[in-house]
């Protein structure tokens, strides 16, 4: 998955822990209208198609809370040519975590 940009604290509720949410989905559409619908992901701008075969793809999201993840699902599966959008993996680490991994190790 390509970098995401350090996510704004206001981009979340005011009572959800700092936490960086990660999820995959699993997406059935009209196979005609693959290319539409795999620009119309792209357009999104924190999704990204990782996989496609027949009819089939895997989109992961990210975002700073399950409610982007969600809107995200429900804006894919709402898509012309879309016959379902299903979650099927669901990740969230702590802020913290994901930022000491994205410094990386000190250099001295």
């Amino acid at each position: 998955m390509r970098p995401s940009k350090h996510p704004d604290p206001r981009d979340r509720p005011a009572d959800a822990p700092a936490e960086w949410h990660i999820a995959s989905i699993l997406v059935h559409l009209r196979p005609e209208r693959s290319p539409e619908v795999r620009a119309a992901v792209a357009a999104l701008g924190d999704a990204e198609v990782h996989a496609e075969e027949r009819g089939r793809m895997v989109v992961t999201v990210e975002g700073p809370h399950e409610g982007r993840i969600a809107d995200r699902m429900t804006a894919i599966h709402l898509m012309p040519g879309v016959m379902s959008a299903v979650m099927v993996f669901h990740h969230a680490e702590p802020l913290a975590a994901r930022t000491a991994e994205e410094v990386g190790p000190a250099r001295h």
